[in-house]
């Protein structure tokens, strides 16, 4: 470590004993905390800026949140932007305490924490940036050089809901109510639970559904998940993945005093029929969400790139016939032997790799399971690592429903 780097990593120690001897927080609350403030002391101040943590200025919290970590950070995304907020403005408080920041650098840097929705819509426009289109330099530079007005930051949560049409003329609509699917009841037991507890306070950390919460919502599932007593939110396949999807669709806000609130989007996709909301929700999993946000926070891999592949991935799965177990691994092995993907034994084990212990087998499979399109089921005699990770698929099949709408959406 650098002489900087030892600085910096000493004052972040200090803060995480701060935060858990005075002011009574979890060890995994101030982790949290504190592993923002070393990202951004590491990677931005020290190794981009070559400043120290006792430098930065509100100028600098905007440039590291509004545009250095949406191009640099690998996996970032807008629900990122609470919960580092939350660590900068506990941080910069700490440090006022002991005097190594000033009144004023402090209310600068509160004031530039102060809207989060202005980094939000800076992630957003980022994400809506085309890389394939012949205007993409243009595009960028005036992302990059833009000074975003604040007031047009409102999102207009009356905007109706695009229902898209070759997933919809995929399957009709007795297909779906012959289905074993239970997504659209589970999933309405979910809106009904936020929308009864509008205004609940999330976790610090992440802006997650509380611990209380979550065991109340799982409990209300159709087929309750098993949990640990210090499960937390990503624990939870189902309630994970309806938090993520229901952001995706704007159906609830984090607001600034970091609690969930219901937009009237709710009460615009209760009024779609069945077969609109599964649609819908569908859509948002399978073209509309970063995979990255449906793994637990901090997870290694390459989530979009396998995300990226889901046109292959939906054909290949439209070969498979109904009711048909197929080993999960033997499977995998061979989609990554087709022309191109795997070119030697080294390219077909690296292959494999992405598609085992990866969102793929850990998020994707059970996703897809939960709205009805697949089964699978686990080896015997797991290890503890694969248990706690949801890994160690052994099988799996395809529902009629699930071949009909593969065979629509594939490539």
């Amino acid at each position: 470590m650098t002489p900087k780097e030892e600085e910096a990593e000493k004052l972040v120690r200090s803060f995480y004993n701060y935060l858990k001897q005075e002011k009574g927080l979890s060890e995994e609350t101030a982790s949290a905390h504190a592993d923002h403030i070393r990202f951004f002391a590491l990677h931005y101040l020290i190794g981009y800026e070559e400043k120290n943590l006792p430098e930065v200025t509100g100028m600098g919290i905007k440039d590291y949140l509004g545009n250095w970590y949406i191009r640099k950070v690998w996996g970032g995304g807008k629900s990122d932007v609470r919960p580092i907020l939350v660590a900068f403005k506990k941080f910069y408080m700490f440090l006022h305490e002991r005097g190594s920041v000033d009144k004023d650098q402090l209310d600068d840097i509160l004031s530039a924490c102060k809207n989060p929705r202005r980094y939000i819509r800076r992630f957003e426009s980022y994400d809506e940036l085309d890389p394939d289109s012949e205007t993409w330099d243009i595009d960028y530079e005036a992302w990059f050089m833009d000074e975003y007005d604040e007031e047009e930051l409102e999102e207009n949560y009356e905007q109706p809901f695009e229902v898209n049409e070759r997933i919809s003329s995929s399957f009709s609509k007795d297909d779906l109510s012959t289905s074993r699917t239970t997504v659209l009841n589970d999933f309405q037991t979910f809106l009904t639970y936020l929308s009864t507890h509008n205004g609940m306070k999330l976790t610090a950390a992440n802006s997650f559904i509380s611990r209380r919460d979550l065991f109340a919502l799982n409990e209300a599932m159709s087929s309750p998940e098993e949990l640990k007593n210090t499960a937390n939110q990503p624990d939870s396949r189902t309630i994970h993945l309806f938090y993520t999807i229901s952001k995706t669709l704007n159906l609830f806000v984090v607001s600034a005093n970091n609690k969930l609130e219901v937009t009237p989007r709710i009460d615009l996709f209760k009024q779609l029929s069945q077969k609109e909301q599964f649609v819908v929700l569908f859509d948002a999993l399978w073209n509309e969400t970063r995979w990255g946000k449906i793994l637990p926070p901090d997870s290694e891999g390459s989530p979009e790139s396998v995300k990226e592949e889901r046109g292959n991935i939906a054909s290949a799965l439209s070969e498979c016939e109904v009711d048909k177990k197929y080993q999960f691994v033997d499977w995998v092995k061979e989609f990554c032997r087709v022309p191109g993907s795997a070119e030697d034994e080294l390219s077909l084990i690296i292959g494999v790799a992405v598609y085992l212990f990866s969102v793929f087998e850990e998020r994707i499979v059970p996703a897809l399971t939960i709205f009805g399109l697949l089964n699978f089921g686990f080896k015997k005699d797991r290890k503890e690592y694969l248990v706690n990770h949801g890994l160690g698929i052994e099988w799996f099949t395809i529902t009629k429903l699930g071949k009909k709408i593969f065979q629509g959406i594939r490539y």
